[in-house]
């Protein structure tokens, strides 16, 4: 089972030779340790996050993602506000890496912590760069809960925001799925330009303000850039 295929009881009944309710067992009790995820609407199965922060831990992709941690780190001494790293699996994103800022009110560093992508910086960030299809079959799973009074969810509303990402590098949240706290969420895309990741600098709503958010994103859309560019093989052959 690779982490873009998702595999039915059927597949894996055949594969390995068991009869389906061993299967099944497994499946359960491999789902409620996080080491699989279930696509509510195919019922399928895809590798979960424990999966995933293991193979980051004990493999070349935690040296892959330590190329990118001195950036988050020019990043926050930057903007001056924590800074992490998330990847998509499935409908949500997970947080993969981080630097938190300084200061002693600010937004803490979650290693594991997942996210809907709908309404953050961080997912839209990685929305924006995807098939409409892609992004369709993802809300369908998720669907579109209101977290917060001005989380998104009318659809027509959510692809015009992608839209304006999509034309300016980078996704604004502003209380949407936290209460006080405002975001920017910038892509890290590969050379199909397709998202691998997307970081997010999240801030306090009375310091990370409408004018700190200006400030910050020429610099955030260097940066955008320059991991991509790594990720890319630009900066290591």
């Amino acid at each position: 089972m690779s982490a873009t295929d998702e595999v039915s009881v059927n597949e894996l009944v055949d594969e390995f030779g068991y009869n389906r309710s061993t299967v099944h067992h497994m499946l359960k009790t491999m789902k409620l340790e996080g080491f699989i995820t279930q696509n509510q609407r195919t019922k399928n199965y895809n590798i979960g996050s424990e999966i995933f922060n293991g193979w980051i831990k004990d493999r070349d992709m935690h040296n892959y993602l330590m190329r990118l941690k001195p950036t988050i780190k020019e990043i926050v001494n930057n903007c001056k506000e924590t800074t992490t790293m998330f990847v998509r699996e499935n409908d949500r994103a997970i947080c993969v890496l981080g630097e938190e800022s300084e200061q002693i009110i600010k937004a803490y560093l979650m290693i594991g912590r997942e996210i809907p992508l709908y309404c953050t910086a961080a997912g839209r960030a990685m929305l924006a760069y995807l098939p409409k299809d892609e992004v369709e079959q993802i809300l369908q799973i998720s669907g579109m809960k209101k977290y917060m009074k001005k989380t998104i969810i009318d659809k027509d509303l959510l692809y015009e925001d992608l839209a304006e990402v999509r034309e300016k590098g980078y996704a604004i949240e502003k209380e949407e799925f936290e209460e006080l706290i405002n975001a920017v969420g910038i892509p890290i895309l590969n050379k199909e330009n397709r998202p691998v990741a997307s970081v997010s600098v999240v801030g306090p709503i009375m310091r990370f303000t409408d004018q700190k958010i200006e400030e910050c994103i020429p610099f955030l859309l260097e940066k955008s850039k320059e991991m991509s560019e790594m990720v890319q093989g630009k900066y290591y052959k």
